[in-house]
């Protein structure tokens, strides 16, 4: 008979910068649970993003380095769902007013509890939102539609990518996929809170979704922003549509306090000619590489990129950072022309051990077959 093989425990991300407070939850939590522990925001923050397994964050306000509150905005502003959708329960005592507790909520946090803890409801609270978070994650990998925007998610537009690459492959055509997000919009984000937030996505949502043409696809892929794949579109129809939504996005009246907001978005372009046809993947990618170009020249700008110019930039990556080992494999495969572009870095990485060679050492690696 084959043993029972035990549920995993439940992975909680305690963050607090008082050992006496880590060790008192820790030992609440018992065997029950799989506890993380973390001494402020910076230290929770690298714990979140290299520990995909947890499943609820508990944290303090008050802290150095980074508080709760930077801790609530990089959660609730971050493009990868597992992590925005994280639950958040933020600790409170005496010493938080209830401006700080409105602040939190406004951020996104989740839930509250009071110091000092009580065992069983830090349990419960644990135990509930643990539940919640692994379900709205399975019932995310089964659709293909963003909730807040009604339009597809990262998972949609993939797949509609794959079927749209195809048909313009069949037809030697060309095509255009644009990426386009909110510039700041984390600062935004503590401005406006979460619901205001996320109202200006929508609004801008619905920018996008009127600007393009029936036969285009649109996706929220991040927590601000979007992905448009535009079959047999040229570059430069794009250019003018990409520009056209920039406008009129920062044609908004948003206000704050009665002072008008600035609400800009930036726009990557990538162009896939006839000639060059790539996966998925690579299109996605390059586009949003195009978006990272476009961002760092400031607000409200569009920056166009070929496959050409992505695959340049990715051997040039890929040349800066190949060992010494993987090129002498290339070799041994016989693939020296993968190798020649990369020369001038590896003799410069050598350059240190070939200083130090004897001059009988350096003729023989001259005369060496």
């Amino acid at each position: 008979m084959l043993a029972k093989t035990k549920p995993a425990k439940i992975r909680v991300l305690i963050i607090d910068d008082s050992r006496l407070i880590r060790a008192a939850a820790s030992k609440m939590f018992g065997d029950e649970f799989d506890v993380v522990l973390a001494v402020d925001g910076t230290d929770g923050w690298e714990k979140i993003n290299n520990d995909p397994d947890i499943q609820v964050v508990f944290t303090d306000l008050v802290m150095p380095e980074m508080d709760g509150f930077e801790l609530l905005k990089l959660i609730r502003t971050n493009n990868k769902v597992a992590i925005s959708n994280l639950p958040v329960i933020v600790a409170t005592g005496a010493d938080n007013p209830e401006v700080a507790k409105q602040k939190a909520i406004s951020l996104g946090a989740t839930d509250f509890i009071t110091k000092p803890f009580d065992g069983l409801a830090i349990q419960a609270r644990a135990l509930a939102y643990a539940k919640l978070h692994s379900t709205n994650k399975a019932l995310r990998s089964q659709t293909t539609l963003d909730p807040l925007t009604g339009m597809m998610n990262s998972q949609g537009i993939q797949r509609q990518l794959v079927k749209d690459l195809a048909f313009v492959s069949r037809h030697g055509s060309s095509m255009t996929v644009m990426t386009l997000e909110v510039d700041s919009f984390k600062d935004l984000f503590i401005q406006v809170g979460r619901a205001g937030a996320e109202a200006i996505v929508k609004k801008i949502a619905s920018v996008v979704g009127a600007s393009v043409r029936k036969e285009d696809s649109i996706a929220r892929t991040g927590v601000a922003m979007f992905t448009v794949i535009m079959p047999l579109a040229q570059g430069h129809n794009s250019l003018e549509l990409a520009d056209r939504i920039c406008q009129t996005v920062e044609s908004f009246r948003a206000k704050l306090d009665g002072k008008r907001m600035k609400i800009t978005i930036s726009v990557g372009v990538n162009v896939i000619d006839a000639d060059n046809q790539p996966d998925a993947a690579a299109v996605l990618d390059a586009a949003e590489l195009a978006l990272t170009q476009a961002a760092a020249k400031g607000r409200s700008q569009i920056y166009q990129m070929t496959m050409k110019e992505y695959l340049s930039i990715l051997a040039e990556r890929e040349k800066e950072t190949m060992s010494i080992d993987q090129l002498l494999l290339k070799i041994q495969e016989q693939r020296v022309t993968e190798v020649v572009p990369c020369l001038d870095v590896a003799l410069y990485r050598l350059a240190p051990l070939l200083a130090m060679l004897s001059n009988e050492q350096k003729q023989r690696i001259i005369t060496y077959r």
